[in-house]
């Protein structure tokens, strides 16, 4: 599976807010929201695979 399909499964449709310092690895991970409602749906880093959902 790969991370676009895993992010598919997990967030949804989404949208970027920003990136900022990976807390796991120290590369770049991605805040995501919900395109149409504005709400902060979880956070991803494609280098080390880690995403965390809110809620």
């Amino acid at each position: 599976m790969s991370f676009e399909t895993l992010l598919d499964c997990l967030l949804g449709p989404r949208e970027v807010i920003h990136e900022v310092d990976c807390s796991v690895c120290g590369d770049y991970e991605t805040y995501y929201r919900d395109p149409v409602t504005k709400k902060n749906l979880g956070r991803a880093c494609a280098f080390c695979g880690d995403v965390q959902t809110f809620e």
